[in-house]
C-alpha cells in the first residue's frame, strides 16, 4: 500500500486496541474465505467426476470443444447483458477499499470501519481497562473482600477494628502480582473452601475474557489453560501435592488419567483400589486405610463422610454396579447424579470447583489462575503503579492521564508528524520509541511522579522522602516520608504484625515500632487494668449489728472468734 492508503493511528492504547482488532477481523475473513474456496473445489471436482462418469467411454473431441464453445458464448452474453465493470473512483485522497464488492461481495474498509468503530471498542473494554492496558479487577475485589479480610488480617476481629483493617485495593493487586494466590495459608483456604471456589471462579472467568479480548488470535484453552491443568496433573500425581498445598501420597491417584484405571484391576474398571479379592465391606474397612477410602470416594464423586466402615460400605458397592446405576443420595452434594463416562477422570470431578469443593479442585483451579496471571504479568504489574500513582493523584491529574494514555502524548503526535513531514523512510521504527527507552536522569533518587518523570526536588524535601523510617513489627519494612510512616500503622500488614505478637493494635501502640517496646508496654498496660479490677477481699465491706463497717476480712476474723 501507498502511504496515501494507510489509515494514521493514533500512539496510545486505542491505536494498538485499534490494530489488533483489524488484524484479528482480517484473518478471521481469510480463514473463512479460504475454507468456502476448498468446499466450493471439493464439490466443483465431484461435480466433474459424476459428468466424466455419465459420459460414453469413447466420445470424440469435437463434442467436447462443441460444449466449451457453447459455454464461452453464454459467459460473453452474460457479460453483454449486464455491465460488471469496476467504475474508476475519483481522484480524491481516500481509503483503498481493498476489495473488489463486486465480485467479492464485500469491501475491507467497510468491514474494517465497522469491526474498529469507537461504539464497539467501548463495548469490548471497560473504561479502567484502558483499551486493554489494564486489568479491572474491582469487581472481584469487592466481591470478596471479605474473604480476603480474613485470608491477609488472620481472622475476624472487633467491631471497632474493622474498619481500620479492611483489605485495600493496592494490596490485593500487590497479592497477585508479588507473592500470589500459594502463598495463602492452606488451612485458610480449606476453611473457607466454597467461598475461595467462587472467588477463583470469578478471577479465572475475568482473565479468559481479559486475554480473549486482547489477544483475539490467541486459543486460551487450547495455548495456556490445557498445558496448566496437565503439568498440575503430572505434579499431583507425583506428590499427592503442589505448590500452597500439603504433599498427601494417598491423595495422588486423584490425578491418574483414565487410562490407568485398568492397570489396578478395579472390579468395575472405575476404582483405583483393587475391590476383587474383598467380599464384604468389613474386609475392606479392615485392609484399607481410611485415608485411601476417603480419598477413592471423592475420586469417584461420592460422599466421604462419616466413618471408616460407612465409607467402606459406600465404596463397596461400586464393586458390581455401575456409577449411573448408584443411587444419587450416595453422590457428594453439587453434583448431578452420576458422571457420564465421557466425563469420568481420576483427576476431574464433574462439578467445577465451585460446587464440589475439593481439595484437588481448589489446587487445580488455583494452578490454572495462576499460569493466566503470569501470562498477563505485565498487564497486571501495570495495574499495580497505575493504582499507586492514583493515590496521589488529582481528578484533572487522573483525567489527563487516561487522555494522553489513550490518544498518545502531544509530544509522540508532534514526533510523529514531523516524521511524516521530513520524509525520513530509514528512522521509522525507532523514532517512536526514542522517548520511551531513553534512561530517565534521577540522580538523587527522587521518586517518580504520575507521569512516570522525577518529581521536584522541593516537594521531595517538603514531604521528607528523604527519611526512612523502620518498622521491626512489619518485617523491618522501611517507610518512605513521615506520611507514610503514620499511616501504616492502620494498615493491614502493622495490624497482622501486632496480632502474631498478641498483641492488640489499639491507639496506645500507634508509634511503636520495636518489638520489645511494644511487649514492654503491653504489660504495663495489663498491670494498669490488673489494679483497676475489683478485689472482694479487699474492698468488699460488711456491717455489724451496732453498725460498725468492717472489711470482709476482719469481719470474719471476729465472725471465727465469736467478738460480733
Amino acid at each position: 500500500h501507498h502511504d496515501d492508503d494507510q489509515v494514521q493511528l493514533p500512539s496510545g492504547s486505542i491505536g494498538k486496541a485499534v490494530h489488533t482488532v483489524a488484524l484479528s477481523t482480517c484473518l478471521t475473513r481469510a480463514a473463512t474465505a479460504c475454507q468456502s474456496i476448498v468446499k466450493q473445489r471439493e464439490s466443483s471436482e465431484q461435480l466433474l467426476k459424476d459428468a466424466m462418469a455419465t459420459m460414453p467411454a469413447q466420445t470424440d473431441s469435437g463434442v467436447l470443444l462443441r460444449a466449451m464453445d457453447e459455454r464461452l458464448r453464454d459467459i460473453r452474453e452474460y457479460h453483454a447483458r449486464n455491465d460488471t465493470t469496476i467504475q474508476q473512483q475519483p481522484a480524491q485522497k481516500k481509503l483503498r477499499r481493498g476489495g473488489q464488492p463486486l465480485a467479492d461481495g464485500y469491501d475491507i474498509a467497510s468491514l474494517l470501519l465497522e469491526e474498529t468503530s469507537q461504539s464497539k471498542l467501548d463495548t469490548l473494554f471497560a473504561p479502567e481497562e484502558i483499551m486493554g492496558k489494564y486489568l479491572d479487577l474491582v469487581n472481584v475485589y469487592e466481591s470478596h473482600v471479605e474473604l480476603l479480610k480474613l485470608f491477609m488480617v488472620g481472622g475476624k476481629d472487633s467491631q471497632d477494628e474493622k474498619q481500620r483493617q479492611q483489605v485495600p485495593y493496592i494490596d490485593f493487586l500487590s497479592l497477585l502480582t508479588n507473592k500470589g494466590l500459594a502463598s495463602l495459608k492452606e488451612q485458610d483456604k480449606l476453611n473457607h473452601r466454597k467461598k475461595y471456589a467462587r472467588f477463583l471462579t470469578d478471577l479465572l472467568a475475568y482473565l479468559k475474557g481479559f486475554l480473549q479480548r486482547t489477544s483475539p488470535l490467541l486459543k486460551v484453552e487450547d495455548a495456556i489453560v490445557k498445558p496448566a491443568e496437565q503439568e498440575f496433573k503430572k505434579t499431583w500425581r507425583t506428590h499427592g501435592g503442589c505448590n500452597g498445598y500439603q504433599y498427601i501420597k494417598v491423595e495422588a491417584s486423584l490425578a491418574i488419567e483414565d487410562g490407568d484405571d485398568d492397570k489396578n484391576g478395579g472390579g468395575s474398571g472405575d476404582n483405583s483400589v483393587d475391590l476383587s479379592p474383598f467380599n464384604t465391606p468389613e474386609e475392606l474397612c479392615e485392609n484399607v486405610d481410611a485415608g485411601i477410602l476417603k480419598t477413592e470416594l471423592s475420586r469417584l464423586g461420592l460422599k466421604c463422610g462419616g466413618t471408616p466402615l460407612d465409607r467402606a460400605k459406600r465404596l463397596f458397592q461400586t464393586k458390581d454396579t455401575p456409577l449411573d446405576k448408584l443411587p444419587k443420595k450416595l453422590f457428594a452434594k453439587g453434583g448431578k447424579g452420576a458422571p457420564s463416562k465421557a466425563q469420568q477422570s481420576a483427576g476431574t470431578s464433574t462439578t467445577n470447583a465451585s460446587s464440589s469443593g475439593r481439595r484437588f479442585d481448589l489446587a487445580k483451579t488455583e494452578a490454572i489462575v495462576t499460569t493466566l496471571l503470569d501470562q498477563l504479568r505485565p498487564n497486571l504489574e501495570g495495574t499495580l503503579r497505575r493504582a499507586e500513582r492514583r493515590t496521589t493523584q488529582t481528578s484533572k491529574e487522573r483525567m489527563q492521564e487516561v487522555e494522553e494514555e489513550l490518544y498518545g502524548t502531544m509530544e509522540q503526535e508532534k514526533a510523529k508528524g514531523e516524521k511524516k513531514e521530513g520524509g525520513e523512510e530509514g528512522d521509522e521504527g525507532d523514532s517512536d520509541d526514542s522517548d520511551d527507552e531513553e534512561p530517565i536522569y534521577n540522580p538523587k533518587g527522587v521518586p517518580l511522579g504520575w507521569d512516570g518523570k522525577p518529581i521536584p526536588y522541593w516537594l521531595f524535601k517538603l514531604h521528607g522522602l528523604n527519611h526512612f523510617y523502620p518498622c521491626e513489627i512489619c518485617g523491618n519494612e522501611s517507610y518512605r516520608g513521615r506520611r507514610n510512616f503514620e499511616k501504616h500503622f492502620a494498615e493491614a500488614k502493622h495490624a497482622y504484625g501486632m496480632k502474631c505478637l498478641g498483641i492488640p493494635n489499639t491507639q496506645h501502640f500507634h508509634g511503636v515500632t520495636k518489638i520489645e517496646d511494644a511487649q514492654q508496654l503491653w504489660k504495663t498496660l495489663e498491670s494498669k487494668m490488673n489494679e483497676d479490677k475489683f478485689d472482694d477481699r479487699k474492698e468488699e465491706e460488711y456491717e455489724d449489728s451496732h453498725g460498725n463497717v468492717l472489711s470482709r476480712a476482719t469481719y470474719e476474723d471476729l465472725a471465727r472468734q465469736g467478738l460480733l
